[in-house]
């Protein structure tokens, strides 16, 4: 389970909010208003159960629902099942051509087949880390150049 799938699950009870902070993840009653009260807190570079740190009895309270509560107490057994490196979404790029003429960017669009150069990052091809990876593993020869075209796209541009 990736941690965005984790805190969108969890932010959608009616009685519990989550929050990231420095590779922690904060749960608490919704109706708290402070973020130090948190009643479980879960390491996400840790594996297993000796991730948690829960404080029940301060921060809990009455309001929290008991199925909202399940609920959590499944997404993070699901979430602390999965390896560390499964829980952080994949970096996604597109390839951008280095020559840029007329002030326009060109990037590269391989869903023909072939490749084609386009104007806008929203046309170009958006390859996963581990495409590219794959792609200069094939292509050792364009490794360099995958490398200098290479440009990170950010969540909400793909």
């Amino acid at each position: 389970m990736k941690i965005n799938e984790a805190l969108k699950i969890i932010n959608a009870t009616d009685t519990v909010r989550a929050k990231v902070a420095d590779g922690v993840m904060y749960v608490h009653a919704k109706l708290l208003s402070y973020d130090d009260d948190w009643f479980m807190r879960i390491s996400l570079y840790h594996l297993g159960w000796s991730a948690i740190t829960a404080d029940f009895d301060t921060c809990l309270g009455d309001d929290v629902d008991v199925m909202d509560l399940a609920r959590v107490m499944d997404v993070v057994q699901r979430l602390i099942c999965t390896p560390v490196k499964d829980r952080f979404p994949e970096k996604k790029y597109c390839l951008r051509w280095i020559s840029d003429k007329d002030n326009c960017k060109n990037y590269l669009d391989y869903s023909s087949g072939m490749w084609d150069f386009v104007e806008s990052k929203n046309e170009a091809t958006i390859f996963a880390e581990s495409e590219l990876e794959q792609l200069k593993k094939d292509n050792p020869r364009l490794a360099p150049a995958i490398d200098a075209m290479k440009e990170e796209v950010k969540g909400d541009e793909d």
